[in-house]
């Protein structure tokens, strides 16, 4: 019998960028009919060979071990969206087969490369600013989902403004790997807008009681190598600037912003940590016999202007607004094993400018005293540093 694709597609032109391949269409409910529009999962949890089907066999019986990809339902089997098989989303059906979407049906589905393809959605969009996605036991495309109660995953963002409360077909970009974070905690992660296109938003309302733990943007690098010269970074974040700032209002110019927004929550655990920034140097090296620095933090500053209005600083440390928020110390030290407490390099470049001066004859107690410079509200004081304890 010949094995010709029903064609029904949506109508007009397709993205030249869409490819299609062929797929079987087993759904987790044997009842359950598929349409053009819909996404489907690989059926990547299954252990059992396609043809071990009663209800629709190939031939023989071969049951293959989890994980196994000879003939297996993980390369050509799929599915609508489950909880099982959310990570393993293979695209959007493009046309259907002799059984028109029936239960062992052959069809084929877009694959998601970026293109702009015909979704079945169920929402309400905006153009360049929804965000839809696949949710677990859902047929059309939707919101996101949320990791509580419905996981689900975002899949692309709407290429024209429609409402689709009543279900139908939309332009969606299609392509999970625009997203940082693959699965989203809240329907609210995945829509919620400032203005402009929500694609490369970062956020995620974590609304589960107990997440043990959820990183936004998990960036690792492995590397096992002799490293003679070079660089090994994770992180990257590059801002040149070329323009001209003259801004009468406030304005920022920043190479990243970390913020932990604790509002209206109930913090009450003895072992809790907050921090807005956390920035660690741990391991247990093999040999560690020579190094130039080694720090948790490098605070570099390169500018070679100096402002003639304002401050320019190394280090500058501020409580955020006004006095109506709480700190109680501006450094809380805690260096069980250490050998010094600063380390000052009074020769370093710039000496017009050296952190460290000799002391004052009405303050100096030997040859060898030192003082900090500072400047309080304007004014210069001097943090005497003496040589020895019992000066």
């Amino acid at each position: 019998m010949a094995n010709t694709m029903v064609n029904v597609m949506m109508p007009g032109a397709v993205d030249p960028a869409a490819e299609t391949v062929a797929v079987y269409w087993r759904p987790a409910t044997a009842t359950t009919v598929i349409k053009v529009g819909q996404p489907v999962c690989y059926n990547s949890d299954l252990a059992a060979d396609y043809k071990e089907r009663a209800t629709t066999p190939i031939s023989g019986g071969t049951v293959y071990a989890e994980g196994a990809q000879n003939y297996n339902a993980r390369l050509f089997v799929v599915e609508e969206p489950t909880a099982a098989n959310i990570g393993s989303f293979a695209g959007i059906v493009a046309a259907l087969g002799q059984k028109a979407g029936a239960d062992g049906d052959l069809i084929k589905i877009y694959k998601p490369n970026g293109a702009v393809l015909p979704c079945w959605i169920d929402q309400s969009v905006t153009v360049d600013e929804t965000i839809l996605g696949i949710r677990d036991g859902e047929a059309d495309v939707s919101y996101p989902g949320n990791g509580v109660t419905n996981p689900g995953r975002p899949i692309g963002v709407a290429k024209e403004t429609i409402d689709r409360t009543t279900a139908g077909l939309c332009w969606v970009k299609v392509d999970p790997d625009m997203f940082d974070c693959q699965y989203g905690v809240s329907d609210s992660a995945y829509l919620k807008v400032d203005g402009g296109s929500a694609v490369n938003k970062k956020y995620v309302e974590i609304v589960d009681a107990t997440p043990v733990i959820g990183f936004l943007n998990d960036s690792r690098l492995l590397y096992d190598g002799i490293m003679t010269e070079g660089q090994l970074t994770v992180a990257n974040d590059f801002l040149h600037f070329t323009g001209s700032n003259t801004a009468a209002a406030a304005s920022y110019i920043r190479g990243g912003v970390s913020l932990v927004h604790l509002d209206g929550c109930t913090l009450n655990s003895a072992p809790l940590v907050i921090a807005g920034f956390h920035a660690q140097l741990g391991g247990t090296p093999a040999a560690f016999t020579a190094c130039s620095k080694a720090c948790a933090l490098w605070v570099d500053v390169g500018v070679k202007v100096n402002p003639t209005a304002g401050t320019y600083s190394m280090l500058y440390i501020s409580e955020n607004s006004n006095g109506a928020y709480f700190c109680d110390t501006v450094f809380d030290f805690y260096i069980p094993r250490t050998d010094y407490f600063a380390k000052f390099d009074a020769s370093a470049e710039g000496g017009a400018h050296h952190c460290i001066y000799a002391m004052t004859a009405d303050h100096t107690t030997s040859a060898t005293d030192r003082a900090l410079k500072c400047d309080v509200g304007g004014t210069t004081y001097y943090i005497p540093l003496f040589d020895g304890l019992g000066a």
